[in-house]
């Protein structure tokens, strides 16, 4: 009898254990080593262009949902994680901003479920994209890039550099609500790292999407930041190399997960050439604002609103 129970508790061990262990907890980063991307390369990049670098980074909480943070970063525990969906503002002096992301319409944040939308902060950033020099997006998720395209106008046509990921015919592009307006030429090539303002250098890295880039801000000031986007959506996704857990990374929104790890790598890598380097997550807010070097080195809300 007892041998007969162990033998069936065996069983439910492997026939449950091992695809749970599979789908949720496997983080193995494998062989993928390291993007040849170097700080030397990004602040050479980041000082070619004329002009006045960015003079500070300001975000905008726009909306969050609570979900396991172990759905993020595998292997990190089920304790729920405050998902944030922000976006970012880099003020220029006597110019126009640069923005990194959108937040997200009022839409779609109820298809997605978000626990909590601000409308007033979404306005500030809806403003805020009207009136930006250019308007990046780390992916082409309704999340990051999804306002960009709802704006329309001078937003899409003049203000948004794209990649060709983040533009239909690719996948996750065509998922978005780009409506009547023609879809724009692709401003941003694939390939090496590439400046597009003073200060600002875009890092192409497919990975979590097709359109995946990383985007690397040197302020006037010298202070350093690598924006990640959903390639490290939590700080530990980077610090310990923990990639999506499977069932989200292999089923529910496919990536490139050796991929993914490469970049994680290569942020590592980038952090140890230069350790005051400020590494901004995709969506980790508690982190952002508890994170003595992250939450010093930013301002909350968007101070001085631009016109047009």
């Amino acid at each position: 009898m007892r041998r007969k129970l162990n033998l069936t508790l065996l069983a439910l061990i492997v026939l449950i254990g091992a695809p749970y262990y599979w789908l949720m907890l496997d983080n193995r980063p494998g062989q993928a080593a390291p993007k040849p991307v170097t700080i030397t390369q990004l602040r050479e990049l980041a000082q070619s262009l004329p002009g006045p670098a960015p003079s500070a980074a300001e975000v905008e909480l726009v909306a969050y949902r609570e979900l396991p943070g172990n759905l993020f970063a595998a292997g990190s525990g089920m304790r729920d994680a405050l998902i944030g969906i922000m976006a970012w503002r880099l003020p220029v002096p006597n110019g126009p901003a640069v923005m990194i992301d959108s937040g997200i319409t009022a839409r779609d944040a109820r298809e997605i479920e978000v626990d909590r939308f601000f409308r007033d902060r979404q306005d500030r950033v809806n403003a805020a994209l009207r009136g930006a020099g250019i308007v990046l997006a780390t992916h082409e998720h309704v999340d990051h890039q999804g306002a960009i395209v709802q704006a329309g106008g001078d937003v899409v046509t003049k203000r948004a550099w794209f990649n060709p990921g983040q533009l239909p015919p690719s996948p996750y592009a065509t998922q978005l609500r780009w409506g009547s307006q023609p879809v724009p030429a692709p401003r941003i090539q694939p390939g090496p790292p590439q400046a597009v303002a003073p200060g600002v250098v875009v890092i192409p890295a497919p990975s979590h999407t097709p359109g995946s880039q990383m985007v690397f801000v040197r302020l006037g000031n010298g202070r350093e930041f690598l924006f990640t986007g959903d390639i490290s959506t939590l700080q530990t996704s980077w610090q310990d190399l923990r990639a999506r857990a499977r069932l989200v990374s292999d089923m529910i929104a496919p990536e490139n997960r050796a991929e993914v790890y490469a970049w994680l790598r290569t942020i590592q890598t980038l952090k140890a050439q230069a350790p005051g380097l400020v590494v901004i997550p995709g969506h980790d807010w508690r982190t952002i604002v508890s994170d003595a070097d992250i939450a010093s080195s930013i301002r909350i809300g968007f101070e001085q609103q631009p016109t047009g």
